[in-house]
């Protein structure tokens, strides 16, 4: 019986495992080309369109003339599965086959002649990858379940994606104050196959969650922007907890009789504060800080022993940096730093969301080709993190995520 509650815990929080491109939790730290390679600091500056409606929405009114960002981010991650149970003497490492990711960034912003207002719309994936981790032979979690020889779920794949919808209305309150707003919308998908977090089938297997449609989630933003008769400017932004529907699931048990199964799950409430400098000739320095309010939302805040994964409130700080090298070239260059959400006591409830990679180093180009548009490519490297614990703190146990994440991003840019 101490055989079987072991390794079942074990395979209990390994349910869901999902690889996505993460820093500052599940949030992606940047949009588009130009932004990410800046480490997506922009609350107080805004270098393009997609910068300017990714994390402050005061900050369109920052762009000097109507512009249009179309880009793509292409995610590699490498991440391996290391799981060991002492009791039955299974020792396995495998790495999921997650392949290449791609994502959208396009970022709009309208400027009218002659007017204080300025219109802005975002788009762009908020999270996305997946896990697709083999079934093993030695692997104690990816191992067949065939009680009493072993106790695994056998493959596990998942699939978690969010696509986020901004339109934002902004104004020159001044020639140093600008304020801006609007809803944020949110569709995400979440797919498990197994799902571990559910009640277990007769049997003592999982069901799959992998039957539902995408479902909507909610919230709004505000910023304000201000730039003094001086090289210095400051900026500040929140972003609301975003609700999301029930997530509901046509599942089946062993013998294929219909179960549902339904998940509650919000996205955290954001601060942002930010500083720009532009005292050195054609040169632009930007620093930001973050708050995310993950105790709060519900699937990252509840504590695991009522299904959630107990992340603490979490806190980052991106500077980046912008340089004209040429009239028609510009550099940037960006370091992010999050702290990591998941408490060493949580290790093992984490499995299925690592929110682990805490350094990341950026860099990009910008190359005009015309007087109105631009082209520009950028790289961004997760250093490889892990993360690692026992089960409920029985000796003789141990699972460990390791992973390291490369984006890519190209992307153009017209403006008037």
């Amino acid at each position: 019986m101490k055989t079987r509650y072991l390794v079942g815990c074990l395979l209990l929080a390994a349910s869901m495992s999902v690889e996505t491109g993460m820093a500052q939790g599940i949030i992606n730290p940047s949009a588009g080309a130009i932004h990410r390679s800046m480490a997506g600091a922009s609350t107080a500056v805004a270098v393009d369109a997609a910068g300017a409606t990714y994390w402050n929405p005061a900050s369109i009114c920052y762009i000097k003339r109507t512009e249009m960002y179309v880009g793509a981010d292409f995610v590699y991650g490498d991440t391996f599965l290391d799981a060991a149970a002492e009791a039955t003497g299974q020792f396995g490492s495998n790495r999921s086959d997650s392949g290449l990711a791609s994502a959208p960034a396009i970022g709009v912003v309208y400027r009218p002649a002659e007017s204080l207002f300025r219109y802005g719309l975002g788009i762009y994936a908020l999270v996305g990858r997946t896990i697709d981790f083999p079934g093993a032979e030695f692997n104690p979690i990816l191992m067949p379940w065939d009680p009493p020889n072993s106790f695994g779920v056998g493959p596990v794949s998942t699939n978690f994606s969010a696509l986020q919808i901004a339109p934002i209305l902004g104004y020159q309150l001044s020639d140093k104050l600008y304020v801006g707003g609007g809803p944020v919308v949110t569709t995400m998908s979440l797919l498990l196959d197994p799902a571990l977090q559910a009640e277990r089938n007769p049997n003592g297997t999982f069901p799959p969650a992998t039957h539902s449609r995408p479902r909507w989630g909610f919230g709004f933003q505000v910023g304000i922007q201000y730039h003094p008769d001086s090289p210095w400017s400051f900026g500040g932004s929140f972003k609301t907890r975003q609700v999301f529907d029930t997530f509901t699931y046509n599942s089946k048990d062993e013998t294929g009789a219909a179960r549902t199964l339904e998940a509650e799950v919000d996205l955290p409430m954001i601060l942002s504060f930010g500083v720009g400098y532009e005292g050195f000739e054609k040169t632009l320095i930007a620093v930001d800080f973050r708050y995310f309010n993950y105790k709060n939302a519900k699937l990252f805040g509840d504590e695991p022993e009522g299904g959630g994964l107990g992340w603490t409130n979490v806190v980052s700080v991106a500077a980046g940096f912008q340089r004209e090298v040429h009239q028609m070239i510009k550099i940037q260059a960006g370091y992010l730093w999050n702290g990591n959400p998941i408490p060493e006591t949580e290790t093992l409830w984490n499995i299925q969301l690592p929110a682990i990679n805490t350094h990341t180093i950026s860099g990009g180009l910008v190359v005009a080709l015309t007087e109105y548009a631009d082209i520009s490519g950028s790289v961004a490297y997760a250093f490889a993190s892990k993360i690692s614990g026992t089960v409920l703190e029985i000796p003789g146990t141990f699972i460990e995520l390791r992973q390291d994440l490369t984006t890519f991003s190209l992307g153009l840019t017209f403006h008037n």
